[in-house]
């Protein structure tokens, strides 16, 4: 039997290996590709006669100079990122001595392999339609590299490869729904650090003028929410994430000193923690489930308050919502929200000197004017009422274009001089009057509203929703939330961002190719969006606990045997299936 791979079995697991490797030049270093076409097109000037075989020394020279790639990239060892592009180096070198077909069964393997891994990274509908086709072509490969040439022309051989490929992968597909059903969802044995080198997306963990406006301009995903019931009114979505309790005289921030996620986590299980003695619940509850997209940050967004709450996530006093880790793939959340309850009806000290911090120096026009307007109204929902009607009745306007404000005293700049501003600048100035008032007030992100597609019954929550928005302390009433930024554009919160900024032209101004802007293909966004929301809800979303929802439907109270009789019995019903079509 002749074993030499053959010059057109070389060229079929070239194409492989680039099929493979493309998906990876997004997340990994670029230059493995010119790495994999040097190595490849090295052995194929071998197999043509017009090159040596590479000598032990240049394999050497070879992989130090990938190694020496590797370190200069800047990848972090060990990591997800640095193991895979290692794995690819081995993948592209392994073309320089392929001689033998089992040389070549190696590296379809390898092959094989990385298709899985390469969803560490993506794990959308579109990638996984890349990965079958991947897996079409490594399959063409596989039957390619065992034919000689005098079997078929080129383009007999490239069809009956593929069509051999598709055949032996669908006759695999029972097969994998069955163990994609019911095998059991196992926690892993070992882990390596994920990718960190990715820009962090959506809100950030800090506020100050101009920072909301630029997210505004992004149409891309921030999450997805499908609720139990009726969907609430628009006016009433006000998805929480973060609360701001400190003021630098410019910048609004979560705590005092910059602290990371992992030490918010630790405020949150200590002297920030959740306190649900706190809550007088009341009102009809809100059901729903958000799927929230890959951000680098573990901020999730929810109704407050979120009382029941499904996931691997903590809670605090402030009534936020975060994961444990870092959002490096979507994630799911199931919760109960009461929006009408009244929350710290008696509120802690440490918590009321939160709410009133304000610096030392500063911004003195304004807080002369609340001392003014507390004198002339001496109540707090008196002087809340005339904060209010101040916004709507001089000349403040809402715009996504708002002048540049000085690096010192902002609050008086945005009240006094330009009186244009975003969110921001009035959810910021507003909580600074009732600071200097007296009254414990505190800046609110996250998103408000949002687009429902009414195709998929479901609510798209984009980076142009972010919002900002307050919550002041009162007497008898707890924390209640309150928007100054209705004040002024009442459309926002009504209609949504787009409706608000129509007569300024400036919604997504910056984004010249959104497909929001052409009515006809903003109609098949729309459509595909569904059909993606629906693979990341079912498959992707298919854990431990919809798994054990749906053996319970089919099995009633199962237990591992009853899996595995079931598994058993597929398996054996296809390996009947199996024999009869053989036969």
């Amino acid at each position: 039997m002749h074993k030499q791979i053959t010059y057109t079995g070389m060229i079929w697991l070239l194409a492989a290996q680039v099929v493979v490797m493309l998906p990876f030049l997004f997340d990994l270093p670029i230059w493995l590709l010119p790495v994999l076409l040097f190595a490849a097109g090295w052995r194929l000037r071998v197999l043509s006669g017009a090159a040596l075989q590479p000598g032990n020394v240049i394999k050497a020279l070879l992989i130090v100079l990938g190694i020496g790639g590797l370190v200069l990239s800047g990848l972090k060892f060990p990591s997800l990122d640095a193991m895979a592009t290692l794995l690819l180096l081995g993948f592209a070198f392994k073309s320089l001595e392929v001689a033998q077909r089992r040389d070549a069964l190696v590296v379809i393997f390898i092959g094989y392999f990385l298709v899985a891994l390469h969803f560490l990274y993506a794990q959308s509908i579109t990638a996984a339609l890349y990965g079958m086709v991947s897996m079409i072509v490594l399959t063409g490969a596989l039957v390619g590299v065992q034919q000689s040439v005098a079997e078929f022309s080129a383009g007999q051989q490239v069809r009956f490869n593929l069509r051999l490929s598709v055949f032996m992968l669908l006759q695999c597909l029972p097969l994998m729904l069955v163990i994609f059903v019911f095998a059991p969802r196992l926690p892993p044995l070992w882990s390596l650090p994920m990718p960190t080198g990715q820009a962090k997306m959506g809100v950030s963990d800090r506020m100050a003028p101009g920072d909301i406006e630029k997210l505004s301009q992004s149409d891309a995903l921030a999450f997805r929410v499908t609720f139990k019931g009726k969907k609430p009114a628009q006016h009433e979505l006000y998805w929480r994430g973060m609360v701001f309790n400190h003021f630098d005289g410019r910048e609004w921030r979560q705590f005092e000193r910059d602290i990371d996620p992992q030490q918010v986590q630790s405020a949150l299980l200590t002297n920030y923690r959740w306190q649900p003695d706190a809550l007088r619940l009341q009102g009809e509850p809100i059901a729903y489930e958000a799927v929230y997209e890959k951000t680098g940050q573990p901020w999730l967004f929810t109704l407050t308050p979120a009382v029941d709450v499904e996931g691997d996530v903590l809670r605090g006093a402030d009534y936020r919502v975060m994961a444990r880790q870092d959002l490096q793939a979507p994630f799911l959340l199931k919760a109960v929200s009461y929006p009408d309850s009244q929350r710290d009806l008696a509120l802690a000290p440490e918590l009321r000197q939160l709410a009133l911090h304000l610096p030392e120096t500063g911004d003195a026009r304004t807080r002369d004017l609340a001392q003014q307007l507390w004198r002339e109204t001496g109540t707090e929902q008196a002087y809340l009422d005339r904060v209010l009607a101040r916004f709507r009745d001089q000349r403040f306007e809402y715009t996504l274009k708002p002048p540049t404000l000085s690096a010192s005293d902002t609050i008086d700049a945005f009240l006094f001089e330009s009186q244009r501003g975003f969110c921001a600048h009035y959810a910021g100035s507003f909580v600074f009057l009732m600071r200097a008032a007296g009254i414990p007030a505190r800046v609110v992100v996250g998103y408000q509203g949002g687009e429902w597609n009414a195709a998929g019954d479901y609510l798209a929550i984009h980076q142009y929703d972010a919002h900002a928005w307050a919550e002041v302390w009162l007497t008898g009433q707890g924390w209640v939330r309150i928007d100054p930024t209705t004040m002024v554009a009442p459309s926002r919160t009504e209609q949504g961002l787009e409706a608000a900024m129509q007569a300024e032209g400036s919604f997504l101004a910056d984004s010249m190719f959104s497909v929001r802007k052409i009515a006809w293909l903003n109609g098949i966004r729309q459509q595909l969006d569904t059909v993606q929301y629906g693979w990341r809800r079912w498959v992707l979303g298919y854990d431990g606990a919809e798994q054990a929802a749906l053996l319970k439907s089919l099995l009633g109270t199962f237990s591992v045997q009853g899996v595995a009789l079931l598994m058993g019995g597929g398996l054996q019903r296809l390996a009947c299936c199996g024999w009869c079509c053989w036969g």
